[in-house]
């Protein structure tokens, strides 16, 4: 190998049952899906909970506060 050569930085889910941010909602990681997913759990605006399938790399960390 290249010494000189960049090394890609390897994705990691994130945990499961963790509180993230994604686009403009709050959801929690339910599971691992496969290639670099995630499946999320969200509440809609008429308060119903859904799950949907992310990449990782569209999940955001929370700071010190939710909203």
């Amino acid at each position: 190998m290249n010494p000189t050569a960049r090394k890609r930085k390897k994705a990691v889910c994130p945990p499961i049952g963790a509180l993230m941010r994604y686009r403009d909602r709050i959801v929690r990681v339910i599971a691992e899906a496969s290639g670099q997913r995630a499946v999320i759990e969200s509440v809609d605006v008429n308060g119903r909970s859904f799950r949907s399938v992310v990449k990782w790399a569209n999940l955001a960390g929370l700071n010190d506060q939710l909203f």
